[in-house]
């Protein structure tokens, strides 16, 4: 009775499983037919900021993941003000010019514009450059919002609204005895908002706390008062994007710096502080914002009337801490609230697996033709990488040409320094050269304040070449001050000020004519009471360079739009190629363990042959787990981020040769390091993985021999570590070396040497990952030698 309930048992796993499969099947057959049928909306999102400024990117990300999520196809067109950098009424002239020049002509179906410079543009704009099209807003405090939506009409949106009060509350759960709070803003329109109403929640949450407001002054100055904060205060930033001398600092940079310099937890409000340094707080988050107006754009898109969508106020906050600053503060986790998302906390994987299903030829046979189309992608993965190699090189080639033409810009750069040196050290013949001279000669007095610092020069003479380069007369400058010839300050006074102290000469680059003109100028000291100037007029070369970058950086466009298409591509063939092989591992061990039920409670009943194939069936089950294994591990290598650390490659050669010699304890095996081998930067599990393939690799090609030898040593060049392993194994002929780095390829049948063909092209992966090269040498019945390099990170570094 019970073998007739379990063998019933293993026949409905079985049916179950192939009708899973078929299903599968058929509801992807159905998803893809479904999507080729969806409208697509043309949606234009408008930013007030530049590409790359993370609150930007994030709002961007939360308004493209809903669109993409909706049930229809989009069109997105995004366009940047780059109002931070370019707060100008020229920017917008030339911003309204591209888009009209874009979207005058072309229906759109809604526009979503990001903070408050978008907003303003769409609404002054929309009846010339979208008549009619309906605005949804995002990142606008309420205050921008009654401002900027009067007298307008068919827009709505997301308001932005900090949280003041919960980041406030939060640090003074984690330190009730806080008697400072500084807080961190710039002086522009929003950075100031945002600071008082910091500084008012502080006063009204607690009165007795004192308030420190850093916002005045240079950034040096504020990280200078951050040097000062004492053991009993925080750090609170609202927005720092530049100080009062006009210096971008950036959102992300000001807090990873105040934190480095600072002894107490800085806290802010905003994400993009995550990762840079701020311990946390109740954020505001620029994707939630995006998320939030992308959501009511979907409702207008699919018919609904915007009139009727009142505008959001929901707050778009959420508690974040960082680990690793609760860690350097010592703060437990009890202290933050219990609704935190924690960033980089420690991973920790636990893996279980359940041996149930199957048990039949049918389940082997479709596997076995799941491996095929594994190989088969595998394969054209390869291929595609080859093309990937070749376009390379042709964008290299043509990149080849443009630097020679760099190239020659800087020798004659050089050839016209050398020449000012010359003339530097000829220095005692200046009065017969001075007016023969190509180059402009100018001889200054200094003019100096009370407490000796030079405040301005005065022209004393200057040669005939001056005045062709300056298209200034000798007779309208000689007595007079600089600033009475140039009506401009001029920035290069402290570099005189330097060579008349000191003596010592130096070059620089200025412009001093209208910022019209640029040139190369050595100044050196004639006397105590002189300086002069040796001047070249260097404004077509600086033009020229102008041109060579914008040809370089068109050129980086092209190569990294071609390389985005086919590493994308190539992620999509690899997920693939993992989702499969992952998926084909439960049914082998199902078959393997199912055999092994047999076998353990029927062998006595079976015949000696079918004991056998059931034996052969475990055999193959195993050899396929293997198999796929290294199929999983060599198609999710390129997807893994490298984990970098030093590495003392010492120690990871000898841990590896000890675990490997355990599976061989009758070899005699002499394995003997020739040379120092260096530490390395390098992600250490998959340095391990390499080394315990190649090591594996000489033992197993060894074990004809009586007595096996391998040798282990390392070189260095200025640029790279070569690292190489060598045997007296059976060796290959170097004809068909090339085969021996693709996938499957084998020299030798499974017969002679057990093997998949995977450890090889693993090794390459992983080093071409870490910016090196693999190769390997060899003579039958020689042995062979394996190569590879690691970047010289050291070197790199000091330079």
């Amino acid at each position: 009775m019970k073998k007739s309930l379990r063998i019933n048992f293993i026949v409905k796993n079985i049916v179950l499983l192939l009708g899973l499969v078929i299903l599968g099947n058929h509801s992807y057959s159905l998803n893809a037919t479904a999507e080729i049928n969806l409208e697509t909306k043309d949606v234009l999102i408008i930013n007030s900021y530049q590409n790359g400024l993370s609150w930007t990117d994030n709002e961007e990300e939360g308004i493209i993941e809903i669109l993409n999520k909706a049930e229809f196809n989009s069109s997105i067109y995004i366009e940047y003000m780059d109002w931070k950098n370019y707060p100008t009424k020229e920017n917008l002239e030339v911003f309204y010019t591209n888009l009209y020049y874009k979207y005058a002509k072309k229906h759109l179906d809604v526009i979503i514009t990001t903070d408050d410079a978008a907003l303003e543009f769409a609404l002054d704009n929309r009846d010339i450059l979208f008549p009619n099209t309906p605005i949804v807003f995002c990142g606008v405090n309420e205050k921008g919002v009654q401002n900027l939506l009067q007298g307008f009409s068919n827009v709505t949106g997301v308001i932005e609204s900090v949280d003041i009060e919960k980041t406030l509350d939060a640090a003074f759960n984690i330190n009730p005895d806080l008697k400072e709070i500084a807080v961190v803003f710039d002086n522009t329109e929003s950075g100031i908002s945002t600071g008082q109403l910091a500084i008012q929640e502080i006063h009204k949450i607690a009165p007795d706390v004192k308030v420190i407001p850093l916002n005045d002054g240079a950034y040096r100055d504020i990280l200078h008062q951050v040097d000062g904060i004492s053991t009993d205060s925080a750090i609170l930033i609202t927005t720092y994007y530049m100080d009062d001398e006009g210096v971008v600092v950036g959102f992300e940079d000001s807090c990873e710096m105040i934190s480095q310099r600072s002894t107490v937890p800085v806290y802010h409000l905003y994400e993009f502080g995550m990762n840079h340094g701020a311990i946390g707080g109740s954020m505001l988050s620029g994707k939630l914002q995006g998320a939030k107006a992308a959501e009511i754009a979907v409702k207008i898109l699919q018919g609904e009337n915007i009139t009727e969508i009142p505008i959001v106020k929901d707050k778009t906050t959420r508690f974040i801490f960082d680990h690793n600053q609760l860690e350097r503060f010592a703060i437990p986790k009890n202290r933050i609230p219990s609704d935190s998302q924690i960033l980089n906390k420690p991973f920790s994987f636990i893996e279980t697996y359940r041996d149930l299903v199957v048990t039949t030829i049918l389940i082997i046979i479709t596997l076995v033709t799941f491996i095929l189309i594994l190989i088969y992608y595998l394969r054209k993965i390869s291929r595609m990488k080859k093309k990937l190699y070749d376009s390379n090189i042709e964008l290299t080639n043509l990149y080849d040409d443009l630097t020679a033409s760099d190239e020659e810009l800087r020798q004659q750069f050089d050839e016209l320094t050398c020449m000012q040196k010359n003339l530097m050290d000829s220095e005692e013949r200046y009065a017969q050269l001075f007016d023969r001279m190509l180059n402009g000669f100018i001889v200054f007095d200094p003019i100096l304040d009370r407490n000796n610092r030079l405040v301005d020069v005065r022209f004393i003479s200057v040669n005939s070449s001056f005045e062709r380069q300056t298209k200034l007369k000798k007779e309208s400058i000689i007595g007079k001050r600089w600033d009475q010839v140039f009506p401009i300050y001029s920035k290069d006074l402290e570099k005189l000020e330097q060579v008349l102290i000191t003596g010592t000469a130096m070059r620089f680059e200025t412009h001093f004519v209208g910022n019209q003109m640029h040139f190369l100028v050595n100044a050196f000291r004639i006397d105590s009471n002189q300086i002069g100037l040796v001047i070249e007029n260097i404004t077509e070369y600086k033009k020229a360079i102008e041109e060579v970058g914008k040809l370089n950086e068109e050129l980086e466009q092209r190569v990294t739009s071609r390389t985005r298409d086919l590493q994308q591509a190539m992620q999509e063939l690899e997920a693939f190629a993992y989702t499969v092989s992952h998926d084909l591992k439960s049914p082998l061990r199902a078959v393997d363990g199912y055999s092994k039920i047999i076998l353990e409670d029927y062998q006595d009943e079976l015949k000696e042959d079918v004991t056998q194939m059931l034996f052969h069936i475990r055999n193959i089950c195993s050899d396929m787990i293997d198999m796929i294994n290294k199929l999983l591990n060599y198609s999710t290598t390129s997807k893994k981020e490298l984990q970098l650390e030093q590495v003392d490659c010492n120690e990871l050669f000898a841990t590896s040769y000890r675990e490997l010699i355990c599976s061989v304890p009758d070899r005699r095996i002499e394995f003997k390091v020739e040379t120092g081998l260096p530490t390395v930067l390098a992600d250490r599990t998959m340095l391990k993985q390499v080394l315990n393939n190649i090591l594996s690799n000489a033992i197993k090609f060894t074990k004809n021999r009586e007595i096996a030898y391998i040798n282990v040593g390392a070189t260095i060049t200025e640029n790279e570590y070569c690292f190489y392993v060598k045997d007296n194994g059976v060796g290959f002929d170097m004809n068909y070396s090339e085969k021996l780095f693709g996938l499957f390829q084998r020299l030798h049948t499974s017969d002679e040497f057990e093997g998949s063909g995977i450890g090889l092209i693993t090794i390459k992966k992983i080093i071409e990952k870490h910016g090196g090269r693999t190769w390997i040498e060899g003579e039958s019945s020689q042995g062979a030698t394996m190569y590879f390099t690691l970047p010289n990170n050291w070197a790199n570094e000091e330079r």
